[in-house]
């Protein structure tokens, strides 16, 4: 299923690119429901490109048949972006720890300025559950979460500048980049593995939530 989003968010687009590429945000994305705060796997920039990878993991719980067939230990996957900061373009892939014949994602993303402290997410991606007969399903669901987990994770990125007045400084673990590059992202899947049977939407980062019925992140 192809996914195209545009997210607006109350932040200029260098100063979201900051909030994104500074390892200290993603612990505000654990306040999403069903996952743990993703932890920064690995991390690197310079003058042409960003990459960073995140760890996430399943902490809600698993209900219907997703009980019988998923165990919740294992319910661990990356987000991997990279970033062209001269194209002020993002990729991003999820990769999952156990489970990846279930489900692919990858996508793209971009920021462009829209008015004084206001930019908007430009985000288009390509999302399979390879689950019989369910997958369709699960893929329609799915991406209604996603829908809700960017405009949570836009929240998020406004209060983290916020908060932040120095965001666009030169950060210690990264040099400044241009201001008109685009940052890696909040999983848009992050909580939201795919489900064996219609998986409910629960509305946050990378991502990528998974849904309650379990991947099919």
């Amino acid at each position: 299923m192809e996914i195209v989003l545009d997210q607006p968010i109350a932040a200029s687009a260098e100063d979201a690119q900051s909030a994104f590429l500074d390892p200290d945000f993603y612990q505000s994305l654990g306040e999403l429901p069903d996952i743990s705060a993703p932890e920064v796997r690995s991390f690197s920039a310079g003058p042409e490109t960003a990459r960073i990878e995140l760890g996430y993991r399943f902490v809600g719980e698993l209900n219907g048949p997703a009980k019988m067939i998923l165990d919740p230990e294992k319910l661990t996957w990356s987000q991997v972006t990279e970033v062209d900061l001269a194209t002020r373009r993002s990729t991003v892939r999820m990769v999952p720890d156990n489970y990846g014949g279930l489900l692919s994602f990858q996508g793209w993303y971009e920021l462009h300025d829209v008015g004084e402290h206001q930019c908007s997410q430009h985000f288009e991606a390509d999302l399979r559950a390879h689950i019989p007969l369910l997958g369709p399903l699960a893929e329609r669901a799915i991406t209604g979460s996603i829908r809700q987990n960017l405009a949570d994770t836009a929240h998020l990125i406004e209060r983290f500048v916020a908060t932040h007045p120095h965001l666009g400084e030169p950060h210690p673990a990264h040099p400044r980049r241009s201001p008109a590059a685009s940052p890696p992202v909040a999983s848009p899947l992050a909580a939201n593995p795919p489900a064996t049977n219609p998986p409910a939407t629960n509305p946050p980062a990378g991502s990528p939530r998974p849904a309650a019925d379990g991947p099919s992140s």
